[in-house]
């Protein structure tokens, strides 16, 4: 949360929901790690992210299932798929490219990007136009020109 503040970054948040299937009887893993992974309320902790970021005044961007398909076991780099390997254990690297990453930091710069994306669409273009009305954007130096409006502020 600091670091975002600092940055003036938003908060990239994925849809969560159905992740306890990951975590059910017959997925090859043992009753105790089962327990433990459905012991933590997933929606719990995305809450608090949203309530903290909102307080703080930090944009909130929720991608969809269909935006972070993937986003594990996707090269950052390249774009292509990410082999595994029982020896690396967290580590997936990319026949492609040659390196080896982390699977989570992998994932967090996917939903970085993802994030950015869904982003730059959802802001009006800028468009330098007379008689458009012009948005105040913390941080951002060059206005945002509304185009069909006769006011400007």
């Amino acid at each position: 949360m600091a670091v975002a503040v600092q940055r003036r970054e938003a908060i990239v948040l994925e849809d969560i929901r159905g992740i306890r299937a990951l975590y059910q009887k017959g997925n090859g893993q043992g009753r105790k790690y089962r327990g433990r992974m459905n012991g933590w309320s997933f929606g719990e902790a995305q809450r608090q992210i949203e309530y903290k970021a909102r307080w703080i005044g930090l944009p909130i961007i929720h991608l969809s299932r269909r935006e972070t398909r993937g986003s594990s076991m996707t090269c950052p780099r390249c774009g292509e798929r990410l082999q595994s390997d029982k020896r690396l254990q967290r580590k997936l690297w990319c026949g492609k490219c040659r390196i080896v990453l982390d699977r989570d930091r992998v994932a967090a710069v996917n939903l970085s990007r993802g994030g950015r994306v869904r982003f730059a669409r959802s802001r009006p273009p800028i468009v330098e136009a007379q008689g458009g009305v012009a948005e105040a954007v913390k941080g951002n130096p060059t206005p945002t020109v509304i185009p069909g409006s006769m006011l400007r502020s």
